[in-house]
């Protein structure tokens, strides 16, 4: 932990403009009130997933988190040498793109709805719809890597070098106690856990057990792709350009990213990305956010599935 706090106070104090971060808090307020007062995400840009104009949406609606921090930043520090890399846009572009895709597919989503809880159909194509991630993410990332960053090892920081599991184990257990108290809240238990397998029926002879242990290994496996992308790709991969600079973008794709989240998910997404971040920055290396990532996951399906079994009912 004494490491990882380490990290955090050279980068603030690397990194700190009062200016910078007060536009960037700004803009998020901005669009976290019109997010959740408006419904923002789901009148302009979900209403059109699934169609052409729905990747078209969902790929601006991530470069307005992204590029409207990025810029900003780099003119208010004078850093506009930046915006004239032509790696900094194919780059970036690129990720964001692919962050916007797999927003945008979900082409299986209307056959799902013609089908209830009950259905075998339902319940497989949840597993597809945690498995995206990979199918989109993983050759684009190697294409970039060997055009760009081919020098380096891993895969924009999916590494065992430089990993220590400690300090991550004990940041879970601090947020232990968070995650129970957020148990109780109705919206967090109208999103968790995410498959309520008590509503369905045992599907191709598989029993509720088994159904369970391969939704959650899927589900958990999906988080080691949403680092890949944050901490890895628009953190590592682009570090390479913009150094310590790629982190307040990144923090506010992933806060839009948490939109459809409950709002206390969105907000500590922001803190949690920024951590999460500055440790990928300075250990190149990605497995400690996918600790924490998963970790925190599998707290929030397991305390969502005691309320339902033990406690509200």
């Amino acid at each position: 932990m004494k490491e990882i706090i380490g990290y955090l106070k050279t980068f603030i104090r690397e990194d700190f403009n009062y200016k910078t971060y007060l536009f960037t808090a700004i803009f998020l307020t901005i669009a976290i009130y019109f997010n959740y007062t408006y419904g923002f995400e789901r009148k302009l840009v979900i209403r059109h997933y699934g169609t052409f104009q729905g990747y078209i949406f969902s790929f601006l609606f991530y470069s307005l988190a992204y590029y409207s921090i990025a810029i900003p930043k780099f003119l208010i520090e004078k850093k506009k040498q930046y915006l004239l890399k032509s790696e900094f846009w194919i780059k970036s572009l690129v990720f964001i793109s692919l962050i916007g895709a797999v927003g945008a597919f979900n082409s299986y989503k209307s056959i799902i709805d013609l089908f209830d809880l009950n259905g075998g159909f339902y319940y497989w194509m949840k597993i597809l719809a945690n498995s995206k991630r990979m199918v989109f993410y993983i050759i684009p990332l190697l294409i970039i890597k060997y055009v760009y960053d081919r020098q380096s090892k891993g895969l924009y920081g999916l590494q065992s070098k430089g990993f220590h599991w400690k300090p991550y184990f004990t940041m879970l257990l601090i947020m232990l106690p968070l995650i129970t108290w957020a148990s109780f809240q109705d919206d967090f238990l109208r999103t968790y856990p995410t498959i309520k397998l008590w509503k369905m029926n045992e599907v191709w002879g598989i029993s509720k057990s088994q159904m369970a242990i391969i939704y959650e290994l899927i589900y958990g496996w999906d988080f080691i792709f949403v680092e890949l992308i944050f901490r890895g790709a628009l953190v590592i991969g682009l570090a390479t350009i913009i150094g310590k600079d790629a982190i307040l973008p990144m923090v506010s794709v992933y806060a839009f990213l948490h939109f459809g989240k409950p709002l206390g998910e969105t907000l500590g997404s922001i803190f949690g990305g920024y951590i999460l971040g500055v440790i990928a920055l300075y250990t190149k290396n990605i497995l400690g956010g996918c600790v924490i990532h998963i970790g925190v996951a599998y707290l929030m399906e397991a305390a969502a599935f005691v309320q339902y079994l033990f406690i509200k009912n």
